[in-house]
């Protein structure tokens, strides 16, 4: 027989029948102590606090129902049963005003005591167990309360830094962001830098709690080697994009953890900054207060602050550099500039030239789309309007000018070859290149070699291809690194994928506690009941072994009941990171849905209803994430239809509604989850598939339940989609395939 794991505490000051009774409670409790007298019990109470005690009255120095009283000064909810031969009344009224769960009359029956002690042994445990899941659930509630805190805290950093650059200020603001949520002592940043031709880390950034010393202006952490002794472990892992997570007593190396144990530090954690694949340096946390265990949400979290600052500041880098850029050009414009006043003369003659040739070629300039220029021995002599808004000219200012100074000098060698090649071939074949111009314009060139008053030209026709030319190159550098970030995002995303999953869990659970709790509590009542009926009968001498054998199978059925509940929430809110496919009963989970959030929505007044026909309908997939599925469609048509009550007038009639739906076709299952809520606009119909998408408050909503839901349903090769009419109705409509 397995043995209850509990402590009990027999009082006898017989001692035959103690060590009878030790023997008999031995075989079904794990622990029994014994004392002979009230005055040794109580002792023996302060010495091994038993979960249940079975005490005689009438016993010498200290009877029992003193040694009752004087332990209810320490324990008011310890479990009592007194044993006594006397069947006075005053003995068993002064029990029930000192709170035993039980009166037996000597002798004692052995199976009756059995019995009693099994009952109590049984509660206890069933209570003992209920409070360890209560405390699992405030702990995962706490973690995703933090992770939340931190998501939030890290979304308004990023948008500082995307929005306002990385500077002191907008650093500064997302460390005391990240400090505050995190509950830390110290987030500060180092980065990686040249000094006197060796590399070195110093710290640039901190953020302390108030009563933590702050470090910014330690000279030790100022231009670390990062070979050196105190980082060279920190080098290997951040070089690797792998995070430091140490206890800083168990730090195999002495220096280390000398100059962490100097800042008074017992856990620490750094997570590495990396700029276009480059190391550029880390963010670390210090807690100095406690043996810190970082968890996964904090973790992955962090990560994000340090992926989007290290895209930040490639950011801000490629800001500097255009920068950089336009200041160079404003310079060589300015030389050009004074170049051109220079030949101020040759521009009057061939301003002069121009209008004696204007009327001769007039035809030409008015019926060209592109630009036309006559080339003779390199420049230019004719023009046409159209070159004049290519080259952001006037025609004075191109007339007499070489026509390679319009563009690049690294095209110069290929103008040459463009026009020499080409007065070695056939009159009339066209040749073409494309340029780009001192200012950036791409332009394509066409020429024919000519003659033009007897000397030999070229007619060069300019069309600007910048836009062109800028797309392909776009493409190009586009196709050269696309497919690795892909490869990284796609990775990236599954992780946050799984974890958002998991956090949606676990919201719902934490949503639908109060059911939940109402769902145990009904069997858990059945069972009070059916044991006062037992007592009852028990009392009054009526018990008959058919009625106690029914009540037994009910009492058992009650406790299969919340056994079922119980294991039913633990599956589902399990983290499950290979995710299995499988045969999925639809309708099995949508009555496992509704068991969990069908009392939570009753208490809240709303009409639920389903439509489940007769018949099979299977799927591939995995049941929990469908279940997830489920359940947040539910929560989401709860909140449109409590909205809309709360929109109607006194005087008219409304009445919340959610109905569930089962229906085929040829390939597919369709389950129809519909509401008579809020609805939703037609114009955020399009975006409510998002993720972070959401049109509740901050406080009642992340946007990331309707987004997880569809990367399920996809995952599930099925479609998700909604229908729905403002302050009517909103449905939606999930199609699976059929096994």
């Amino acid at each position: 027989m397995e043995k209850h794991d509990i402590t009990l505490l027999l009082v006898e000051d017989d001692k035959i029948i103690r060590n009878v009774y030790f023997q008999l409670l031995g075989q079904i409790i794990a622990r029994v102590v014994t004392a002979s007298n009230g005055e040794e019990g109580y002792q023996s109470f302060l010495t091994h606090h038993p979960d249940i005690i079975l005490t005689d009255i009438k016993m010498p120095v200290m009877n029992g129902l003193d040694m009752i009283n004087k332990i209810r000064t320490h324990n008011k909810l310890v479990r009592i049963v007194i044993m006594s031969a006397y069947g006075d009344s005053r003995f068993f009224l002064k029990a029930i005003e000192s709170g035993v769960k039980g009166f037996l009359t000597k002798p004692l029956n052995n199976i009756q005591l059995q019995d009693i002690i099994v009952e109590q042994a049984t509660d206890i445990l069933l209570e003992r167990k209920l409070h360890e899941e209560e405390l699992k659930r405030q702990i995962a509630e706490s973690e995703r309360d933090r992770s939340e805190n931190i998501l939030r805290a890290l979304s308004l950093a990023t948008a500082a830094f995307f929005r306002r650059g990385v500077n002191a200020i907008t650093v500064n603001e997302a460390l005391s962001k990240v400090g505050s949520v995190t509950k830390v002592s110290r987030v500060y940043i180092f980065k990686k830098e040249e000094y006197q031709g060796e590399e070195v880390v110093s710290q640039i950034y901190e953020w302390v709690a108030p009563d933590i010393q702050p470090q910014l202006d330690n000279e030790e952490l100022v231009n670390v080697p990062i070979d050196s002794p105190v980082f060279r472990r920190w080098n290997q892992l951040l070089n690797k994009r792998m995070n430091v997570i140490s206890i800083v007593r168990l730090i195999e190396s002495s220096e280390e953890r000398e100059i962490l144990g100097s800042q008074n530090i017992k856990s620490v954690l750094a997570i590495p900054i990396f700029v276009r694949d480059v190391w550029w340096g880390f963010v670390g946390l210090d807690d100095c207060k406690e043996e810190r265990v970082w968890s996964e949400a904090e973790i992955n979290a962090l990560g994000m602050l340090a992926f989007n600052l290290g895209g930040a500041i490639y950011r801000r880098n490629v800001e500097d550099e255009l920068n950089s850029l336009n200041s160079n050009l404003e310079q060589r414009v300015k030389d050009r500039t004074l170049a051109l006043q220079q030949e101020i003369s040759e521009r009057i003659y061939a301003e002069q030239l121009l209008r004696e040739s204007e009327e001769k070629y007039r035809l030409i300039y008015e019926n060209a789309n592109d630009g036309i220029v006559l080339v003779k021995e390199g420049k230019i002599f004719l023009v046409n309007p159209r070159v004049s808004d290519i080259f952001k000219f006037m025609p004075r200012d191109i007339i007499g000018k070489r026509f390679s100074d319009f563009f690049l000098p690294e095209f110069a060698e290929e103008l040459v070859a463009f026009f020499t090649n080409h007065e070695s071939s056939d009159f009339h074949e066209r040749n073409e290149i494309t340029v780009e111009m001192v200012e950036g314009k791409w332009i394509e060139l066409k020429t024919t070699y000519i003659e033009w008053d007897n000397d030999p030209a070229h007619l060069v026709f300019l069309s600007d291809v910048s836009k062109r030319k800028n797309a392909e190159n776009e493409l190009f550098e586009l196709n050269t690194h696309l497919e690795k970030r892909v490869k990284v995002e796609i990775q990236r995303v599954e992780q946050q994928q799984q974890f958002l999953v998991q956090k949606s869990k676990l919201e719902s659970i934490g949503e639908l506690s109060a059911g939940l709790a109402h769902e145990i509590n009904q069997p858990l009542g059945g069972i009070s009941m059916g044991l006062e009926n037992i007592k009852f009968r028990l009392d009054d001498k009526s018990l008959s072994d058919a009625y106690l054998s029914g009540k037994i199978d009910t009492l058992f059925g009650d406790i299969d009941r919340i056994r079922n509940i119980i294991n039913h929430v633990r599956v589902f809110s399990r983290d499950q990171d290979k995710l299995e496919m499988e045969q999925v009963d639809i309708k099995l989970v949508i009555d496992n849905a509704l068991t969990m959030v069908k009392r939570h929505l009753i208490d809240q007044h709303v009409d639920v209803r389903t439509c489940l026909p007769e018949g099979e309908y299977l799927t591939s997939g995995n049941g929990f994430r469908l279940e997830q599925v489920l359940l947040n469609l539910l929560s989401n048509a709860k909140y449109a239809v409590q909205e809309r009550s709360r929109m109607v007038s006194p005087d008219e009639e409304y009445k919340k509604m959610i109905m569930i739906s089962l229906e085929n076709d040829k390939e597919d299952n369709i389950v129809l989850v519909e509401d008579n809520g809020t609805g939703i606009d037609e114009n955020v119909i399009p975006h409510i598939f998002n993720p972070f998408y959401t049109t509740k408050s901050e406080e009642k909503g992340t946007g990331l339940g309707l987004s997880i839901s569809y990367g399920i349903i996809k995952e599930m090769k099925g479609s998700i989609n909604v229908e729905s009419k403002l302050n009517e109705f909103t449905r939606i409509i999930i199609k699976l395939p059929k096994k």
